[in-house]
């Protein structure tokens, strides 16, 4: 007897229960053991289906080996510092964060961990004595820092919709043309809406503030910094829906809901969800890049490939590609204008020793 299939199980799943959230159509899409699309083929980089600023190349990992080094003197240069990268996917980060080799790393105190659910994607990660893979982080008993890059927007979702008379849900039901979505329950107004138009949809991230209050309560000592495609609701607003984006093979799949697990599904974050938590700072990525020394490993590598470039090796060829990552991760139209939200400790820790 073959198989059901995760549509399948969905579509029985509505006709037993009536249409069901967006967010839990979304996370069995995108996370479903057997079928979800990083359980059997989602994947970051060139041969995948997106890029992220890890599979830019090197330059971005450099630059988050300098924040670590950073936050490691910050936090007086302890013996163990340990660094929690949720979402870290097949684990392109950690290898550029070891290949950078910075201060803590060279010292003996960084633990890196990464942290993915998929089971597929953990298979792929590196190994070494500074580097650990989990499935999730109960199991770790100290965090000085958590960090994920563009993790939010893969967590699940609600969508809510404008009526005439307030705001409600949608779900997601089946019709005669497959998944669809239909009207649910009526709901509370979004964060940071002061007046939309009857029509207007908008996501709640219900899954993404449920993910950072866990991590701020589970590990109150630590740095969180997560970086992702977001914006403020009023820009959501003015999108008209195109905040929700589906891809395969780094091309845009037109109906999201058609296949379940086939296609990554993400979302642009509402910053004013994310900022109802604490008082996090938010400022754009080309910022934060900058803050730890992106120009300088720029200028690095221009100096490097002008004085070797009549040879032509690899070195060289390293050195002259960090100019061309640098001008994608600081795109103001791009990754550059993506945002980086930080909640600090809430822990205050002592001032180092003299």
């Amino acid at each position: 007897m073959a198989a059901t299939s995760l549509a399948d199980r969905l579509r029985a799943r509505i006709a037993a229960d009536g249409p069901i959230a967006v967010s839990d159509f979304v996370d069995a899409a995108l996370y479903d053991e057997a079928e979800g699309f990083y359980a059997a083929v989602g994947q970051a980089g060139r041969r995948g289906d997106f890029i992220t600023a890890p599979e830019v190349g090197p330059l971005f990992g450099a630059v988050v080996s300098n924040a670590v080094d950073a936050w490691w003197r910050e936090a007086g240069e302890p013996n163990r510092f340990v660094v929690a990268e949720h979402g870290a996917g097949p684990g392109t980060l950690a290898r550029t964060v070891t290949a950078a080799a910075g201060a803590c790393l060279a010292a003996g105190a960084l633990k890196w961990v990464m942290v993915e659910r998929s089971d597929s994607q953990r298979l792929q990660h590196p190994e070494g004595d500074h580097l650990r893979s989990v499935a999730d982080d109960r199991s770790l008993d100290q965090v000085d820092v958590v960090f994920a890059n563009e993790l939010l927007d893969n967590l699940a979702f609600d969508i809510v919709q404008r009526g005439e008379s307030g705001w409600f849900e949608l779900r997601v039901g089946t019709g005669d043309t497959g998944f669809a979505l239909v009207g649910g329950s009526p709901t509370a107004t979004p964060a940071g809406v002061d007046d939309a138009p009857a029509g207007s949809v908008l996501p709640v991230i219900g899954p993404a503030t449920d993910w950072v209050s866990e991590r701020r309560h589970r590990f109150p000592g630590a740095l969180l910094v997560v970086l992702d495609y977001a914006a403020p609701t009023s820009a959501l607003l003015e999108r008209e829906g195109e905040w929700l984006r589906a891809y395969r093979g780094h091309d845009r799949v037109v109906d999201w809901l058609a296949e379940p697990g086939r296609c990554d599904i993400t979302i642009d974050v509402p910053t004013e969800q994310l900022a109802a938590i604490g008082s996090p700072v938010i400022e754009t990525q080309a910022a934060f890049l900058r803050r730890y020394g992106i120009d300088a490993l720029v200028e690095e590598g221009r100096r490097a490939w002008e004085a070797s470039a009549h040879v032509g090796d690899l070195a060289a060829l390293r050195a002259r590609s960090r100019l061309t990552e640098a001008g994608a991760l600081l795109d103001p139209a791009g990754m550059g204008s993506f945002l980086v939200v930080s909640w600090p400790s809430q822990v205050r820790r002592p001032a180092p020793s003299p």
